[in-house]
């Protein structure tokens, strides 16, 4: 499993994984979206198994008083065939988080192959699920 952040050429498949999940969004609103939030905020980020987009998440860095800096899982879907996966790209995420220094991860929002064993080490919070790093 190979983990990146989306180049400008692979925004398109990102695009089509994501809109399986989001079937309302349109594909000028999602690139308008990215090139308007990257890499300020929001970064999308793959998960490739032999050169298939597995698993796609946006996230966003944010910071605030009472958890100091986080990042937020936006958006988090695997293709059908890579559900197992999903497991695969929270750990990432995790490392992806502390190398750039946040505190803390939180998973909230719609989102499709995450399982409850997904989130083994994030207990509740508000609308999602809070890991401290």
């Amino acid at each position: 499993m190979q983990f990146r952040e989306l180049s400008s050429s692979e925004l398109e498949e990102g695009y089509r994984l994501l809109s399986t999940l989001r079937i309302d969004l349109i594909e000028d609103d999602f690139l308008t979206y990215i090139v308007a939030q990257h890499p300020q905020t929001y970064r999308p980020i793959g998960a490739y198994q032999r050169g298939e987009l597995a698993v796609y998440a946006g996230v966003s860095i944010h910071e605030n008083l009472e958890l100091g800096r986080y990042l937020l899982i936006d958006d988090l879907v695997s293709s059908e065939n890579h559900n197992h996966h999903v497991r695969e790209m929270i750990d990432y995420l995790c490392d992806y988080a502390k190398m750039h220094k946040c505190k803390s991860i939180i998973a909230w929002g719609k989102q499709r192959g995450l399982q409850m064993g997904d989130l083994k080490e994030f207990r509740p919070k508000r609308d999602g699920f809070i890991k401290i790093l």
